[in-house]
This record gives structure tokens, sequence and C-alpha cells, in this order.
């Protein structure tokens, strides 16, 4: 009909990992390094949002504040936006 509101976009977080003990690289980093470049060239899935790419230490110490970062201003973005949003894919 002509009156439906079109479905919100979903957000999606892309997060990687360095590389780790007796790991010389690890392909998610290289992954999540090149997505945002990527997704500029080829374009993004019609009703999809790419909201961060994040690469993170491996070590549980390491990668907790970093993370802690990305969730809070995940959040913080959510605060902002208007009551009609769409789903956040971490």
């Amino acid at each position: 009909m002509g009156s439906e509101v079109p479905p919100a976009a979903v957000t999606i977080h892309v997060t990687g990992f360095k590389r780790f003990h007796g790991v010389a690289e690890n392909p998610t980093e290289t992954i999540v390094s090149n997505l945002e470049q990527y997704l500029k060239r080829k374009g993004m899935p019609k009703g999809f949002i790419l909201g961060s790419c994040n690469v993170l230490e491996t070590a549980g110490e390491g990668a907790v504040a970093p993370l802690y970062l990305t969730l809070k201003s995940a959040v913080k973005s959510l605060d902002s936006e208007s009551s009609n949003l769409g789903q956040t894919i971490w």
C-alpha cells in the first residue's frame, strides 16, 4: 500500500582481532581493515549501514577498554537518533 513505512536500516558493527600467539596474521584483521574501502568501491547493500569497523587486541585485558569504547559510542549514537531505529548487529 502507498502509506507503508519503509523498513528501518540495519546497522552493522564489524570487529576483527589482531594476531595472537602462534599466528602470524589474523585474517579478521585484514578483512576488517579493508572492509570500509571495499564497501566504498562496491557499495553497501540496500537497507544496511556500516556503523563501525574495529580491530582489537586478542589479549583479554588489551581488548576490554577498546571494546567498551566501541559499545559506548554505539549506545550514544542510538540515544541521539530518532525513535524509528532499525536493528543493530555486532
